[in-house]
């Protein structure tokens, strides 16, 4: 026997009972059953288009890109570490060693490769503490929904000082981006 409580006028409340035999229980759980797994499907469904897991790269940037891989190998490379780990905002938060056990390279070395992608407008560099956040120009490479990129750079998850950032509002990436297709002749 299975008894359901029905809300009429959002007052008064009347109990209707149903008899069914067990054959008719079990078509009703298994209704309920194909029901919650219909839901499911569609949860898993709408989770496969948000399309984690990826960087979409813009076009207009590949000369500079090109440009990296040729001119600066190793900073190049610090570049595609950086695009892998960062988060949906575009950021990664470490220390430099961080870097130095992955490459196994000196700590000037990453220094030289870090000040070559920022200087010229592949990455942002806020200081937090004794780490660093990197923050990949968005205009180059983005791993989020495009209507998100005002959201770029400042994320709950990583807290940055304004005192030890300062100018960091006042940075254009595409200007450097701009000034090093003008002075490396990049087309």
């Amino acid at each position: 026997m299975v008894s359901e409580v029905l809300q009429l006028d959002n007052q008064e409340e009347k109990k209707i009972t149903v008899e069914l035999t067990s054959e008719e229980l079990n078509k009703i759980q298994k209704l309920l059953e194909l029901e919650e797994e219909k839901e499911k499907i569609e949860k898993q469904k709408e989770e496969e288009k948000k399309n984690y897991n990826f960087i979409q790269l813009y076009r207009d940037n590949m000369p500079e890109l090109r440009w990296l891989m040729t001119k600066q190998p190793f900073a190049s490379s610090l570049l595609f570490f950086i695009l892998e780990h960062m988060d949906n905002r575009n950021a990664l938060a470490c220390s430099y060693s961080v870097f130095e056990d992955y490459f196994g390279k000196s700590r000037m070395t990453i220094y030289r490769a870090i000040k070559i992608l920022e200087e010229n407008g592949f990455i942002d560099v806020l200081k937090m503490g004794t780490s660093n956040v990197y923050v990949v120009n968005e205009n180059l490479a983005w791993t989020d929904k495009n209507t998100s990129k005002k959201f770029a750079k400042y994320d709950g998850k990583i807290l940055v000082s304004k005192k030890e950032n300062k100018d960091y509002q006042y940075r254009n990436q595409f200007d450097r981006f701009k000034a090093l297709r003008e002075r490396e002749g990049i087309k």
